[in-house]
């Protein structure tokens, strides 16, 4: 399939959910456009691509653990819309995978709200929070006026206890919320037995604020539950069930992750709902996915299911070990991500279709493919599914339709915000975008195929950092030294004097290598046949890819023997000198092999051919007899000291002729293995009826073999 443009996208007509369309101030990244400049520059891909002096160590994750639940709490929780959330989390959460969340993190492009992957874009959608968490996507935006006079004044009105004011002395008096030893100071345990219903209704509203504030939108200050939110939390229970809390909690998100790309340094921290990123993860990607075990009963309210997708990750094995270590070990293994292994329609399979889900989890499916703002009070964040359409599906059309992320809103920050601010005002244009989101343009259209999406991988290969563990040398492997004991390159030096290997850089290096090699063989192949320079340049490359091959051999520790000499590929003349025999090394002795004949093989098979009539099993012994006759992967010639080329020349003798061209060998390449794929195979028997070929008995094989 032909790309829809062939313009590069950072020409296209920009477009900003509910705004003017501006893509001016982007400066497009000279290597990768898709990428701007701006953002780039203290990005952590572009720190481990370019190997900056800087170590840069996973993220902290901000999140706290919610309150101790009481099943008083329910009525509330479910006329609030939270309760499938609630019971998801209740019983507490497995530990989070920050080595894991980081290396991801490392992926995201504030550019386009996707990670750029190898296997292609991907992202958290509005699909993954209302499967995975059951928050409703269709309702008001979460916003309006914020105002901190007063705030302790509102808290103790709904919880029926005041915030300590901060002392006289305090610099900023104006704190942004409790603590949350505060909350457990007051509200950690279950409200005393036989409490009437105005203290259970404060407990439940405690544990709602500490939900809304520490779990779902935890910012990366600490430990503090912001105020901000209590002009929502404080209204009647079904009137909040009325906010779209899926996409302000993705908007969130969004925003901590556009903020957490570009933090280094020992401080530096991720805020957003870590759990919903993680259990994103889980169920896409099989890189830090942990051991699943079986899960209890699937919560339910008054008859009715209340289960996400997200409970079947209740049971898991917790993940230990060095987090500077597993960080590492991630970052490779994304290196390494194909879109094979990715799981791209996770909801799909048959587990989650067979289970009773709550009804918010596919109520509001039609807005899960809607290009809209994500709005939360100051942050303002689109959701762009144009750029995933795979994980809905669809086939992925490229470029894709450009939005712009808008650099001005991604510098809103609350910080910089002092004093009084009704943000529904200041963010009317998105405010009302989203309030129009029923004429919102929906993408779909035809199902996914690989073959065009493959050509889409070509495209963002060229205009997207995919990888950050690239190939530390661009040197032709071909031509690098043959001594494998005294050369070392870069990536071999990094591993032996580093803590642990990485697979990342020499799995892009043997890529490019074999790439170049895929394109030289095409433009060696181009040459008409019957050109006089046909054979030269076959000839050529493949003494070039020979060597390579071989090298890229030793490069991934898949085979012992010595590369061949470039004298091999000659052509044989005269007699084959010589009486020294050839030995190769296997798991049960060394078996010892005559020199081949130097009359060439190929002919007196040619000759088999004309005097017998074919035959499977004849085919299979001619391969057979000669891939043991020719292979050269047998092990390593003894040399004797005549052999040398400076040795007196009393003792050189005759010169020993030049090998002809062999065959490729049958090595194992996968395991590593020195052995052939079938050692000391010998031929099928024939069939009674099948005539004998006129040849002689093959020569070579190993001892007993016949």
């Amino acid at each position: 399939m032909p790309p829809r443009s062939s313009r590069p996208p950072q020409e296209s007509k920009g477009k900003v959910c509910g705004n003017t369309p501006d893509v001016k101030n982007m400066v497009n990244h000279p290597r990768y456009p898709l990428l701007d400049v701006f953002y780039d520059e203290q990005h952590r891909g572009r720190k481990l691509q370019e190997r900056v002096a800087e170590v840069l160590i996973p993220l902290r994750i901000r999140m706290h653990t919610p309150l101790a639940w009481d099943e008083r709490y329910e009525p509330f929780l479910h006329r609030a819309g939270f309760l499938p959330v609630a019971l998801l989390v209740k019983d507490g959460l497995p530990k989070m995978d920050n080595a894991a969340l980081t290396a991801l993190v490392d992926r995201w492009r504030p550019e386009t709200h996707t990670f750029h992957l190898p296997c292609g874009e991907m992202t958290v959608t509005l699909e993954d929070v209302a499967m995975l968490f059951g928050l409703p996507i269709d309702g008001q935006a979460v916003t309006g006026k914020i105002d901190a006079a007063g705030w302790r004044d509102r808290v103790e009105i709904l919880l029926g206890v005041r915030p300590a004011d901060p002392p006289e002395d305090a610099k900023d008096r104006k704190t942004t919320g409790v603590h949350s030893g505060w909350f457990s100071q007051h509200f950690n345990a279950p409200p005393p037995v036989g409490a009437d219903d105005v203290v259970v209704e404060r407990y439940a509203r405690a544990w709602l604020w500490h939900l809304v504030g520490g779990f779902l939108f935890p910012d990366s200050s600490g430990n503090t539950i912001s105020w901000m939110w209590l002009p929502i939390i404080g209204q009647e229970w079904d009137n909040i069930a009325n906010y779209s809390w899926g996409t302000a909690a993705l908007g969130w998100l969004y925003r901590q992750m556009c903020d957490g790309c570009r933090r280094s340094g020992g401080n530096a921290n991720l805020g957003g709902c870590a759990y919903l990123l993680q259990l994103w993860m889980w169920e896409h990607i099989p890189v830090g996915r942990p051991e699943r075990y079986a899960h209890g009963a699937l919560p339910s309210y008054e008859g009715s299911s209340a289960a996400t997708v997200g409970y079947l990750w209740h049971n898991i094995l917790n993940v230990h070990g060095n987090p500077g270590r597993r960080y590492l070990d991630y970052s490779n293994a994304l290196d390494c991500l194909t879109h094979r292994h990715v799981t791209w329609r996770p909801y799909n399979r048959g587990e989650v279709e067979n289970m009773d889900l709550a009804p918010i989890c596919r109520r509001d499916e039609e807005y899960w493919r809607s290009v809209c703002p994500l709005i939360c009070f100051y942050i303002v964040e689109h959701h762009l599914p144009c750029r995933v359409m795979r994980q809905f599906g669809c086939l992925q059309s490229y470029p894709p339709e450009h939005y712009d992320t808008n650099k001005e809103l991604h510098g809103t920050d609350r910080r910089k915000q002092r004093g009084a601010k009704d943000w529904e005002l200041k963010h009317q244009g998105h405010v009302n975008a989203w309030n129009a989101r029923a004429g919102t343009r929906t993408y779909g259209g035809a199902l996914h195929r690989d073959g065009p999406f493959e050509l889409y991988l070509d495209w963002l290969k060229k205009n997207a950092r995919l990888k950050l563990k690239i190939a530390l040398d661009s040197q032709y492997i071909e031509d690098l030294p043959s001594d494998p004991e005294d050369v070392f390159d870069e990536y071999d030096d990094l591993t032996r004097w580093g803590t642990q290997p990485q697979c990342g850089p020499l799995e892009d290096y043997i890529g490019q290598q074999l790439g170049r090699f895929a394109n030289e063989s095409h433009q060696a192949l181009s040459v008409p046949i019957g050109d006089p320079d046909e054979a030269s340049l076959l000839r050529s490359f493949m003494q070039r890819f020979h060597r390579g091959c071989r090298k890229m051999a030793y490069k991934l520790n898949c085979m012992a023997a010595p590369d061949v000499a470039e004298g091999d590929f000659a052509a044989p003349s005269g007699s084959a000198s010589g009486s020294a025999s050839r030995s190769r090394s296997t798991a049960t002795g060394t078996v010892t092999r005559s020199p081949p004949s130097a009359t060439p093989r190929r002919r007196g098979k040619e000759v088999a051919r004309q005097d017998s009539p074919p035959s499977d099993e004849s085919d299979d012994a001619e391969s057979s007899a000669d891939s043991e006759d020719i292979d050269p992967s047998y092990g390593q010639e003894e040399i004797g000291a005549s052999q040398l080329p400076d040795a007196p020349s009393p003792t050189q003798g005759t010169p020993r002729p030049k090998r002809r061209a062999r065959a490729p060998d049958r090595m194992d390449l996968v395991s590593g293995n020195l052995l052939p794929t079938e050692p000391g195979r010998a031929h099928r028997p024939k069939k009674p009826y099948t005539p004998a070929p006129s040849r002689g008995k093959g020569k070579g094989f190993g001892k007993g073999h016949k």
